[in-house]
This record gives C-alpha cells, sequence and structure tokens, in this order.
C-alpha cells in the first residue's frame, strides 16, 4: 500500500494521462466487439474531449475542507482528470457516429490529499462503478476505460472490470514501475496496448530490480511468475523471458520450468 504526497499524486496522474495519450495517438486501428469490427483509429476518425465534472468536483471539494491557502492546495492538488477519445465511423450513406470510445481517468484520495496532505487509501469497487457510470452512458458504443490510482486498488476491484459493454484497466505505479490488470477477456484483442504504460524493457528492468529486492524469496521457493503477475500486473510471456534470463546470468539460479507455477530456484553445488 503507498502513502503519497498531493504532488507525488499529481505528478503521477499527469505521468500516466500522458502514456495514455501516447498510447492512443500510436493506435492505428481499434476493435470493436459490438459488431465485431475492427475501426480506424487515425487522427482523422478520433476526437478528444477532455470532461471537468470529475476537475470541479475536486474545485468544490477544496473550498468545502481546505482551511487556508486554498490556490496553493489546488495547484499541488491532483485534478481526478477524465479525458474521453471517441472514434467514429461514416458508412457509404448516413452521418458519422461513434463506435468506440478510449477513456483515461486517474483516482484519487482526495478527501485525504486536502486534510491531511498525503494518503495511502486504495481505489475501491464503488469508486470504479462511480466513475465507468460517468463515462459508458451509451449502450451502443463501447468502451475502453483506463483506471489510475496512485495509491493501488482493494482486491476485490479486480472483479469489476467487464461489462456488456465496456472493458476497465486499473493501473497503479510502485517503487518497481508501473502495474496495470486487465479483466481476463477474449475482446480485448490488441486493446489492451491502450493502458500498457511501460515498454518490454522497463517491464524487465523492473523484474529483474524486483527479484533482486527479494532474494529471500528463492531460498523459500516463493519467487514464481503467479507472484511477479500479481505485484507487477506483467504478461506471462514477459515474465518467463526475464525470469529465463535472469537464471542465464547468474549460475547459482535455475528457471524451473517443471513445476507449476514456474520459477527461480536455488541451485546449491
Amino acid at each position: 500500500m503507498n502513502e503519497i504526497s498531493r504532488k507525488e499524486a499529481l505528478s503521477a496522474e499527469d505521468a500516466y494521462m500522458e502514456r495514455v495519450q501516447a498510447n492512443v495517438t500510436e493506435t492505428d486501428t481499434i476493435f470493436n466487439p459490438l459488431d465485431n469490427k475492427t475501426y480506424e483509429a487515425t487522427s482523422k476518425n478520433r476526437g478528444r474531449r477532455d470532461l471537468d465534472q470529475r476537475s470541479s468536483a475536486v474545485k468544490k471539494l477544496i473550498q468545502k475542507w481546505a482551511t487556508q491557502d486554498l490556490m496553493e492546495v489546488y495547484a499541488q492538488m491532483p485534478k481526478n482528470r477524465l479525458v474521453l477519445h471517441d472514434i467514429w465511423h461514416k458508412e457509404l450513406f448516413g452521418p458519422r457516429s461513434v463506435r468506440i470510445t478510449i477513456a483515461g481517468t486517474s483516482w484519487n484520495p482526495i478527501k485525504d490529499l486536502i486534510k491531511e496532505g498525503k494518503s495511502h487509501r486504495q481505489g475501491s469497487a464503488g469508486d470504479i462503478h462511480g466513475i465507468k457510470e460517468l463515462i459508458a452512458r451509451r449502450p451502443d458504443v463501447f468502451y475502453y476505460i483506463g483506471m489510475f490510482s496512485p495509491t493501488g486498488w482493494e482486491e476485490e476491484c479486480r472483479q469489476h472490470l467487464l461489462g456488456e459493454n465496456y472493458l476497465i484497466a486499473l493501473s497503479d505505479s510502485v517503487q518497481d514501475g508501473w502495474r496495470t490488470w486487465f479483466a481476463q477477456d477474449p475482446r480485448w484483442q490488441s486493446g489492451t496496448r491502450l493502458f500498457d504504460l511501460t515498454s518490454d524493457e522497463e517491464k524487465i528492468e523492473a523484474i529483474q530490480l524486483f527479484v533482486r529486492r527479494n532474494t529471500g524469496r528463492i531460498l523459500m521457493d516463493e519467487l514464481t511468475e503467479d507472484l511477479l503477475l500479481d505485484r507487477l500486473g506483467y504478461p506471462v510471456p514477459i515474465v518467463r523471458e526475464a525470469l529465463e534470463n535472469i537464471a542465464k546470468e547468474d549460475p547459482f539460479l535455475k528457471f524451473d520450468t517443471k513445476t507449476r507455477p514456474y520459477r527461480l530456484v536455488r541451485i546449491y553445488r
């Protein structure tokens, strides 16, 4: 559980939104599970909307709970930003219409940050539901939704990441890098790249760092691919590649693939 200050939360929010924006910009096509069609998602078929409902709510809460230096508090605070990227399509005959919306937003423990200047409170299933209701308003549009929390998410949140016309990816940040959990659903297809916040090289470096900080788990036969998937949220193929490379570079380690889940084990000579 991460404790974070106002400024740290603001910096993390900005970094998340920038990475999602970059991923959206690099996306050429995207799949719509509602009609099983893939649509062009380049700039000529994509529009951006910055919704201010959640940011406006932060201003009102600062006025309610901050006791002094309201402008300074507002400047330090994350804004619970919400950006929507609409993917349009026009048939040969008929008007242009939105088929897919990609949403990037952040959740922050606003009350704690205003009153105490710091917080470790995690986002809840209720928080996810409230944000989703604000975004996924049209049954004829499919929504890919990325939600970020600088303090992490309660465990039960992973059970609330999919619906008939939406999929949610939950992200947070830890000392070893970004983590993202995707609902295990075939409708994602290549859409996971929208909220994949790190390059493969960054993932491998984060896994190597995690292993160095948790050598005791190797001795206890606990440094498994499942542990890394839970802690870092990285895809299994990347985890396996990183663990295999670590074992190749250390003569006292072995990447054991005979036992499930796969794991790093100590070799005694």
